[in-house]
């Protein structure tokens, strides 16, 4: 009763205040300023496919890139997405609606409980499931495997990296067991530019402090890509996460330079504001076959 309250008075008590203004405000100034970034990057680098970035679910312009990576690459539509928190913005939640088959995994017992609750159930047979697991590199290779058995898949289209800190430690487990992907998407520590490599110390218990020591930097996890042969595709604009292919898949893309791919975080683009708040409605009734 009171939450439906709330939303009854939220908008009202907005305009009141001139929040919803300031709100409508920033959202201009933040369009502007990712078209010219986008401008620039035309000029410079036509082939990038992060020109091609949009935002229906993801974070800021994830959606598009990964629609545009995929037109080029012959796909099973399968994913993997491990970190997406309530799982309404997070990189595989329109390829869902588009009719992909995937796993999300994620360590918040209340996050999970949501989505469950969002979605009537946690596993859909063969077509999505929740799973409830922090990961760490010791157990990160047995829980991929686990979902690809669930979704009875040889290996994975895309796979969706975000935890925070452990990340390229767990990639390197991954790779390590001969899991290879077509396309991987990891968050970047974009505060450091190539040729700057660092990374976190692992702890299998880290959990980020909210400081600048966070991940790992983009040279760090192209120099681990490649001992594998993977190849950097394109950095999002915002500066937040960076796609990599796998090496008998590159040629379907420009071959830009790393430097040249590197994009800073721009805290200022992310995410994306946006109107209606997003929920998993529509997602439930697809698993529901509605």
């Amino acid at each position: 009763m009171l939450k439906s309250l709330f939303k009854r008075v939220a908008l009202p008590f907005q305009l009141w205040t001139g929040v919803h203004e300031l709100r409508k405000g920033n959202a201009i100034l933040q369009a502007q300023e990712y078209a010219r970034l986008r401008a620039v990057m035309a000029v410079q680098n036509p082939g990038n496919v992060a020109l091609e970035g949009y935002k229906v679910y993801s974070q800021t312009d994830e959606d598009g890139i990964i629609a545009a990576i995929f037109e080029r690459i012959a796909n099973a539509k399968v994913f993997l997405e491990i970190g997406v928190q309530t799982g309404v913005e997070c990189n595989s939640l329109l390829l869902l609606l588009k009719g992909w088959r995937g796993s999300w995994i994620e360590g918040n017992p209340a996050a999970c409980r949501k989505i469950a609750d969002d979605l009537g159930g946690a596993s859909f047979d063969k077509r999505f499931r929740t799973t409830k697991s922090f990961v760490t590199r010791e157990n990160i290779v047995a829980l991929v495997e686990a979902e690809l058995r669930f979704l009875d898949a040889a290996e994975l289209d895309f796979f969706s990296l975000d935890i925070d800190g452990n990340d390229l430690h767990c990639m390197r487990e991954l790779l390590a067991a001969k899991v290879a992907p077509k396309v991987v998407c990891v968050e970047y520590q974009g505060k450091f530019p190539p040729p700057l490599s660092v990374t976190v110390d692992y702890a299998p218990d880290h959990v980020w402090n909210g400081t600048d020591y966070m991940g790992s930097s983009l040279q760090a996890f192209v120099d681990l890509f490649a001992e594998d042969g993977y190849h950097l595709l394109t950095c999002n604009i915002p500066g937040i996460n960076a796609f990599f292919v796998r090496g008998d898949l590159a040629g379907q893309f420009a071959d830009i330079p790393v430097a040249e791919l590197y994009q800073p975080y721009r805290p200022w683009l992310s995410p994306f504001v946006t109107g209606q708040p997003p929920a998993l409605d529509y997602l439930k009734r697809v698993l529901a076959g509605s």
